[in-house]
């Protein structure tokens, strides 16, 4: 296990939790979707299953946003950290990663969606 080392934040926007049953994909097609850890408007963390198809996956321009009929599609990002998430218990065959991304160059109607989904299928600060 490694050490945590403590940073101060650095974040301009304030993180929130999702309700259950939000998901984030790299594309439509993409074998990269997860469920979203938190959001803001400024990025987004999701976990997902690790394929081994995925090790020859491109990566997309763009992520897709999901919750129950609600959808933000072609979100403009970059990759600040894809790292594999680690458990207490040693017996899980299953490889899961944590994505975070940051949103770039959203378009004034992508940015009014994204708000409306922080209003609405957020549950709180994290």
């Amino acid at each position: 296990m490694k050490a945590r080392v403590w940073t101060a934040e650095r974040r301009i926007h304030p993180r929130y939790t999702v309700r259950d049953g939000s998901y984030a994909a790299l594309s439509p097609d993409s074998t990269i979707m997860g469920q979203i850890v938190n959001i803001s408007r400024g990025g987004l963390c999701f976990r997902y299953i690790v394929h081994r198809e995925q090790a020859f996956e491109s990566l997309a321009t763009h992520i897709f946003v999901g919750d129950n009929g609600f959808y933000l599609e072609k979100m403009p990002y970059t990759i600040v950290e894809d790292e594999q998430v680690d458990y207490a218990s040693s017996f899980s065959s299953i490889a899961m990663r944590q994505r975070r991304v940051q949103f770039s160059d959203l378009t004034p109607n992508q940015i009014a969606q994204l708000d409306y989904f922080l209003f609405n299928r957020t549950t709180g600060k994290v």
